[in-house]
């Protein structure tokens, strides 16, 4: 059995499933009334439906490696961003190009993008560093630079955890699909139960706004720590 394209990696799927059931579960009842289906029975499925994605892909040895290298990764993306609010303070911003680009893309804790983006941001601060503060600036620089090499090398071991996953066997496949329906149907019908009555409701059946809880999830948690 192959996996459906989901919108999240294998590791993420039980995360963004328990947003989306914390959600549910708050609205049950507006669903219940136009789709009698999502009960009390369907939320218990999908509690087992998540419980069961956890221990196959996040509690054994490979998906513990997976989570704390995640913690790591967003927690170093944090101590970036406290970086650039240095450079704003020692560094004559307006000869940085597309500055605050940088700093958008820092915000939304993209690593494939921050990684694109550090080497000619950290050339331009090389090329602009002030006299009067040439040390303590240097120091920034060589900071930054730190933090991208560990980030690249995350980033490198992190893809090799996760393409393991392409050895998950059936039932692994099969979870994780049986969970991506249920999900895809919280997620339409929370959308189209809100898109006009509540807004703010709605956004949180939306796959980006749960990607970016996600990345909050991971960012927040601590290492030693990830269960749900």
């Amino acid at each position: 059995m192959e996996t459906i394209d989901f919108p999240f990696s294998f590791d993420e799927m039980p995360v963004v499933a328990k947003f989306l059931l914390d959600s549910y579960s708050r609205d049950m009842d507006d669903f219940n009334k136009i789709y009698p289906i999502f009960d009390e029975t369907f939320k218990t499925r999908l509690s087992e439906q998540i419980q069961r994605a956890k221990e196959f892909v996040c509690c054994g040895p490979e998906g513990a490696k997976i989570q704390t290298l995640r913690v790591g990764i967003y927690k170093r993306i944090e101590s970036l961003n406290n970086m650039i609010l240095e450079v704003q303070d020692n560094f004559p911003i307006s000869r940085i190009k597309e500055f605050d680009k940088i700093v958008e893309i820092v915000e939304k804790k993209d690593l494939t993008s921050i990684l694109t983006t550090i080497p000619n941001f950290v050339v331009q601060l090389e090329g602009n560093i002030p006299r009067q503060r040439a040390e303590a600036t240097q120091v920034i620089i060589d900071q930054i630079l730190t933090l991208f090499q560990v980030l690249k090398l995350n980033k490198i071991e992190l893809n090799r955890l996760l393409n393991s996953r392409g050895l998950l066997k059936e039932e692994v496949f099969r979870c994780l699909n049986h969970l991506w329906a249920s999900m895809q149907d919280i997620m339409e019908i929370g959308q189209d139960l809100y898109k006009s009555s509540d807004p703010m409701k709605c956004v949180e059946y939306e796959s980006n706004y749960l990607k970016m809880k996600a990345k909050s999830f991971w960012m927040h948690s601590s290492l030693d720590s990830v269960s749900l």
